[in-house]
């Protein structure tokens, strides 16, 4: 099978959340004997860096689009960013695929005039994490133009994927595929958790679920932990206005700094990337029914929903080093028996071939 995947991002080990989960699933394809070929999109904000040198993927630059283009794509196609030359690229690529696979809601508008097969695979629905607000509000734009974007998405499409059972659901379409995301463990070196007890958070903090879950946990789980000889590490863009230490080179360099993933996520959708990384550097996760979404049963991660609850796990794991190792190692086994590239995407392949017929 030849597949043509389009990605929002280049896939880089330290790159955004899509970068990372990308090699992934180009290693996990690769792994099932699919021939792969990838487009990926760069951007303004897209991280810097090179792509791994064995995976076949076509970085192409993408320029932002004016004022008036904007507007009218904002009317006809909702996070339309990646058309015009972008998805020129993509149909020209498709000509010489058996299917092409559009990866996140932004590349539903790149499978116009391809005549091949295609899926589009939905991380997470931006209903589900916040509300619509006041209609002359930002929000209420942002969150109807990606609304808009992810129905164009399964009516253009038979076959869609989500990354969760909770996002699979919401679409309401008949034929919905659950595949999770998934990271290469290889990445991830597995955290002694020895050092001294720390619990941390990493994200970006202008991402408002993100931005919730800081407050959560700095304001209601944080002060009822009582560990007096624990920390707190808060790490990403923009948490200095959190108190925290800001941008981080590597995420998995912090990770091994941590004894726990402490994630009070109020509200969200889709699988959460900084619970898989956890779990892959073996690092137990005490968080909420969203920040576990997609994981499904796991000694490695604690699900709580109140702040007293999470913060009694917490606490035990901080104060208990035999209980936070049993977990840690519980974590990264389940890790790699489900989200490593291989299981992750065997979901994919057997839809790739009912596609083929």
């Amino acid at each position: 099978m030849r597949a043509l995947v389009v990605l929002t991002q280049p896939p880089l080990p330290e790159g955004g959340a899509p970068g990372r989960t990308a090699i992934g699933l180009l290693r996990g394809l690769m792994a099932h004997g699919v021939e792969v070929r990838a487009i990926a999109a760069r951007r303004g904000f897209s991280v810097p860096g090179d792509v791994p040198a064995d995976l076949p993927v076509e970085v192409v630059d993408v320029e932002p689009p004016g004022p008036v283009r904007a507007r009218v794509q904002r009317v006809t196609r909702p996070l339309g960013e990646l058309t015009g030359s972008f998805s020129q690229r993509v149909r020209e690529a498709a000509a010489v695929a058996d299917l092409v696979h559009l990866e996140e809601t932004e590349t539903v508008w790149c499978g116009e005039g391809v005549d091949r097969p295609s899926l589009v695979h939905l991380h997470y629905l931006a209903r589900l994490d916040r509300g619509f607000g006041p209609a002359w509000s930002k929000q209420f734009r942002e969150v109807l133009d990606a609304t808009r974007a992810e129905r164009a998405a399964v009516r253009r499409h038979r076959y869609v994927v989500a990354s969760s059972p909770v996002v699979a659901e919401a679409l309401g379409a008949e034929d919905v595929v659950v595949a999770p995301l998934s990271l290469d463990p290889a990445l991830y070196e597995a955290a002694t958790l020895d050092g001294p007890p720390t619990a941390g958070l990493i994200g970006t903090a202008a991402w408002p679920p993100t931005a919730a879950a800081l407050r959560a946990l700095l304001e209601d789980v944080w002060p009822r932990v009582n560990a007096p000889a624990a920390e707190l590490v808060v790490a990403g863009r923009g948490t200095e206005r959190f108190g925290g230490i800001g941008e981080v080179e590597s995420s998995g360099e912090l990770f091994q700094r941590l004894s726990l993933l402490l994630f009070p996520l109020p509200r969200g959708s889709g699988m959460k990337v900084k619970t898989l990384e956890a779990m892959a550097s073996g690092v137990p996760v005490v968080t909420t029914p969203a920040g576990a979404e997609g994981i499904g049963p796991s000694d490695g991660v604690i699900v709580e929903a109140e702040p007293d609850r999470l913060a009694a796990a917490a606490h035990e794991l901080l104060t208990d080093a035999q209980a936070r190792r049993e977990r840690g190692a519980a974590a990264r086994a389940d890790f790699e028996r489900r989200f490593s590239p291989g299981p992750a995407t065997q979901p994919l392949v057997e839809l790739y071939r009912r596609m083929l017929g």
